[in-house]
C-alpha cells in the first residue's frame, strides 16, 4: 500500500512541475483572442464538467454539508479566481516567461505566511533564501524602470504580484483545510465549477458580445489544454500533494516552471531571455531552495499528511 502512495505522490509532484510551466505559454496564447475571464472560466467549466463525468461513473458523488461547500467556494476564489485569473489577466501584458518568473516568488510568499502563522521558525537560512529572491527581482527591474511607467505593464506586474499573494494564501489555508475528511476530487470539482462558472457569468456582466467574437483555433485549443493538464492534471495533483506533504516543501516544487515557460516562451513564442533573465531566475530559484532546506523537524510542524482520499 505504501508503495502505491508513493507512485501518486510522486506522478503529482512531477505534474505539477512539468505541466504547470507549461500552462503559462498555453495561457498567453489563449488570451491572444480570447478574454482572460473566459479562458479562465472556460477551462475551469469544462475541467470541473470532466470530473463531474467521472465521479458520477464511479459513484463517488458527495454530500456536502454547509461548512465544507463554504471552505471549497472560499479555496475557488483565492486558488482560481483570484490566483489563476489574475495570472491570466495579466498575461495580457507581459510575457509568459516574465509571468512564470514573477510566480516562483510564490513558494517565498508561503514560507513568510507560514512564519507569520507559527507554523515554521525563522532562520539565517529562510533569511538568505528571501533576500536571493529580491535580489532576483531587483535584477530584473534594474534597467526596466522606464517600463513601470507603460500604465499597461504596470497593470500586468500589479495583476501578477497579487495572484502570487493569493495564490500563497490560498495554499496555506488550502493545506489547513486538507485535515477535513471527504473526497478530494468532489472538492475539486466543487471548486472549478463555481469558480468557472462565476467568472463566466461576470464576463457577461463586462462584456456579453464582444469577448465571444473573433476566437482563433490555437486560443480554443489551448484553453480546452489549459482544462486537461492545467486545471484537471495540475490541479489535482497539487491539491493531493498538499495533502500528503508540508505546503513548503509542495510549493518549492513549483520553481522548475519557470524554467520550462521560459524555454517554451523562447522556441514558441520568440520571447527574449536575456543573460540578466538567466541569472534572475538562478538568484530567485535559488533563494526558494536555501529557504526551504529546513531541518527536518521544522518542516514537520505543519500537519501530519491525512490519509488517502483519491483512491
Amino acid at each position: 500500500m505504501a508503495a502505491k502512495l508513493d507512485i501518486k505522490l510522486f506522478f503529482a509532484l512531477f505534474s505539477v512541475a512539468l505541466f504547470w510551466g507549461t500552462t503559462f505559454l498555453a495561457i498567453r496564447i489563449g488570451v491572444e483572442t480570447i478574454s482572460p475571464l473566459l479562458v479562465t472560466g472556460l477551462r475551469n467549466v469544462v475541467a470541473g464538467a470532466i470530473l463531474l463525468v467521472y465521479l458520477i461513473y464511479a459513484r463517488k458523488l458527495e454530500k456536502m454539508d454547509w461548512p465544507r461547500l463554504r471552505r471549497n467556494m472560499i479555496i475557488a476564489v483565492m486558488m482560481i479566481v483570484l490566483a489563476n485569473g489574475l495570472t491570466t489577466f495579466a498575461e495580457k501584458y507581459i510575457s509568459s516567461g516574465l509571468a512564470a518568473l514573477i510566480s516562483t516568488l510564490s513558494p517565498l510568499s508561503v514560507l513568510l505566511i507560514n512564519l507569520s502563522l507559527g507554523n515554521e521558525k525563522p532562520s539565517l537560512k529562510i533569511v538568505s533564501g528571501i533576500l536571493l529572491g529580491i535580489s532576483g527581482m531587483y535584477l530584473i527591474y534594474q534597467n526596466n524602470i522606464s517600463d513601470l511607467f507603460n500604465p499597461e505593464y504596470r497593470l500586468g506586474i500589479g495583476a501578477i504580484l497579487f495572484a502570487v499573494l493569493m495564490w500563497a494564501t490560498g495554499t496555506v489555508y488550502t493545506k489547513r483545510s486538507s485535515a477535513h475528511p471527504g473526497n478530494i476530487i468532489v472538492n475539486l470539482c466543487c471548486q472549478m465549477l463555481f469558480a468557472g462558472i462565476l467568472m463566466v457569468i461576470m464576463q457577461l456582466v463586462v462584456d456579453p458580445v464582444d469577448a465571444w467574437q473573433n476566437w482563433s483555433q490555437r486560443s480554443f485549443l489551448a484553453v480546452i489544454y489549459l482544462a486537461i493538464f492545467g486545471s484537471v492534471i495540475g490541479y489535482a495533483s497539487y491539491t493531493y500533494a498538499l495533502s500528503r506533504l508540508p505546503s513548503t516543501r509542495v510549493s518549492v516544487i513549483t520553481y522548475i516552471n519557470v524554467v520550462v515557460a521560459l524555454l517554451l516562451g523562447w522556441l514558441i513564442l520568440d520571447e527574449e531571455v536575456t543573460l540578466r533573465i538567466i541569472i534572475a531566475a538562478a538568484l530567485i530559484i535559488g533563494g526558494v531552495v536555501v529557504a526551504n532546506l529546513q531541518k527536518r523537524e521544522m518542516i514537520n510542524q505543519e500537519e501530519e499528511p491525512v490519509p488517502d482520499v483519491i483512491e
